[in-house]
């Protein structure tokens, strides 16, 4: 036997098809649409909020190569420690 199908690529609005006398798939209504998809809409960060975030890090890895290297790379000043830093010329 054969059947006759509509092709994938023309149908437009996969919820729109409906197979008659079926009730296996469910309808949405239009406030259920709304809200799936305010819930996957992304929540892009502020550049406020993007600087408050790194800056944090920034502050953090100063600090862990302070302590590690016993060197201030915002003033460029070497800090008292296990390590001797010399002036170096270029």
């Amino acid at each position: 036997g054969t059947r006759e199908s509509t092709p994938c690529s023309l149908i437009r609005d996969p919820d729109s098809i409906r197979t008659p006398g079926s009730t296996t798939r469910p309808t949405r209504s239009a406030e259920t649409n709304q809200r799936v998809q305010n819930s996957t809409r992304r929540h892009i960060p502020t550049s406020h909020e993007m600087d408050e975030f790194f800056t944090l890090a920034e502050v953090d890895q100063q600090r862990q190569f302070i302590e590690k290297y016993n060197f201030d790379p915002v003033k460029d000043k070497p800090l008292p420690g296990r390590y001797q830093w010399e002036q170096v010329d270029p």
